[in-house]
């Protein structure tokens, strides 16, 4: 029974491995067995009718992070993550296929320059960044598409303050507020990186700052910032933290000796002796004037952003 198992499977992926109709995108998946009979209705983006898994693993493409397919049923579920604490729903026959990470891109930019289709198609997809799959928010609109977003906020609903730990291995929903992960951003930095930061105000205005250079160092390094090339409409608010080491309310490696800046602005950053800029900091829900709330001093003073997101895309 055990050799049978193992067959299907490999007969399964290497099916999806292979597919090469016209109307379908070759993709290569792995079946997660782990997940068998398991849903998730958190991260579910649709619904579809499909007779076979092939056409199923089609509609996934690069626009999910994974799929589930019930061949009883004849039904396929696109999810935009697949975190295996959410599935807790059991439904029998229903098998979970995520991407292989062999064959997914590296970046936000790749999967444009491979995929005409993604072109303004703004949202989650997945990227392997260091031989691990990531799912990423990916920007296919602003200024020509193909920015990676490695932070984005638009409300309260997850909690910034966490450890160094956290921000290493990164935390939060791809969609709403997260932070892809310390050692994350460092890897996809490796290369020539551009950032663009975009904020909106509780009045719903937005400006933006891009910078030509953007590099984060490993771990050894404590993550150390190098940025500059500045140009845009919110005012230079990193000059002053380049060249700093990132700090968090665990593990202070900022330049105030008086005391740990990630515990007095109640965020993570690469604060020095203060901070021009906070964007990881406590959310507000109003535009008080408060430093430890997400901030972007030259653009609004200490006055408190509604959202926020750092995008990154390789420079030509």
């Amino acid at each position: 029974m055990k050799v049978i198992t193992i067959f299907t499977r490999c007969f399964l992926y290497t099916i999806l491995c292979t597919l090469s109709k016209a109307d379908v995108k070759p993709q290569c998946y792995t079946m997660e067995v782990s997940l068998d009979n398991k849903m998730s209705n958190v991260s579910l983006m649709a619904i579809h009718h499909s007779e076979y898994f092939t056409k199923c693993s089609a509609m996934c493409g690069q626009l999910c992070a994974c799929f589930g397919f019930n061949p009883q049923q004849k039904k396929c579920r696109i999810h935009q993550s697949c975190d295996p604490a959410d599935m807790t729903i059991n439904e029998k026959g229903w098998r979970n296929f995520y991407p292989d990470v062999r064959y997914l891109h590296k970046s936000c930019m790749e999967i444009l320059q491979n995929d005409a289709d993604v072109k303004d198609k703004d949202g989650v997809y997945s990227i392997n960044v260091n031989n691990q799959k990531k799912s990423v928010y990916c920007d296919m609109t602003t200024d020509g598409g193909g920015w990676t977003a490695i932070q984005k906020r638009q409300d309260g609903s997850t909690e910034f303050y966490r450890t160094w730990a956290d921000y290493k291995r990164g935390f939060g929903h791809p969609s709403k507020n997260y932070w892809i992960g310390n050692d994350a951003i460092h890897n996809l930095t490796k290369t020539n990186q551009e950032l663009r930061v975009e904020l909106l105000s509780f009045d719903d205005e937005k400006a933006y700052a891009l910078y030509s250079t953007f590099q984060v160092g490993d771990e050894s390094s404590k993550y150390l910032l190098t940025v500059s090339g500045y140009n845009g409409t919110a005012g230079d608010s990193l000059e002053y933290h380049n060249g700093n080491m990132f700090t968090t309310h665990d593990e202070d490696n900022d330049g105030w000796s008086g005391g740990n800046c990630a515990v007095y602005y109640h965020g993570t950053w690469w604060y020095g002796y203060t901070a021009y800029s906070n964007l990881n900091g406590q959310y507000a829900g109003s535009a008080v004037s408060v430093r430890k709330y997400p901030l972007w001093y030259h653009w609004k003073s200490s006055i408190a952003l509604k959202g926020t997101a750092m995008l990154i895309r390789h420079k030509n």
